[in-house]
């Protein structure tokens, strides 16, 4: 199986001061668009399926102090290609909880998934969540402040 640690691109890590989940996904859906990674239409599906599946991820029960995720993706036909594009916010934004729907939270980090093969969706996100709910890797993440020191870790930790 392929890790997920090759997903990730030196040139799809962001770090950005976007303020809002519609400015978030409409500045990567562009960015990927022009990179000829995702189609037409990508950004408009994930708002929707943000709305209908929520992506949000609770980390409190992982530790107290433990910044929230988000995981955005919609399906293979919106995307060309496999990445994994990765979002540092300088400020949390909310986003509604993957688990309880109805609970908003705020994240502080995006694992947007670009996937055009429908059967290893499920084996990205398991070992993303994995990833994610580790204590060390996720403090670690905290503590990196350039996109390139952020690349290194990714591909690297898990």
């Amino acid at each position: 199986m392929e890790s997920v640690k090759s997903l990730f691109r030196e040139e799809l890590i962001f770090m950005t001061d976007l303020q809002t989940q519609e400015e978030v996904f409409a500045y990567i859906g562009d960015t990927l668009l022009q990179k000829g990674l995702v189609k037409k239409g990508f950004t408009e599906s994930i708002l929707e399926r943000e709305k209908n599946y929520p992506t949000g991820l609770d980390l409190n029960p992982v530790a107290d102090d433990m910044p929230n995720v988000a995981i955005p993706h919609t399906e293979t036909e919106y995307c060309n290609d496999k990445a994994v594009v990765f979002v540092k916010l300088d400020r949390n934004i909310p986003f509604r909880n993957m688990i309880e729907p109805d609970r908003e939270l705020t994240v502080k980090y995006l694992f947007f998934i670009v996937n055009h093969e429908k059967n290893s969706q499920t084996n990205i996100l398991s070992e993303l969540i994995e990833f994610m709910t580790n204590r060390e890797h996720m403090k670690k993440l905290e503590s990196l402040k350039g996109k390139k020191e952020i690349y290194d870790f990714l591909t690297s930790a898990q």
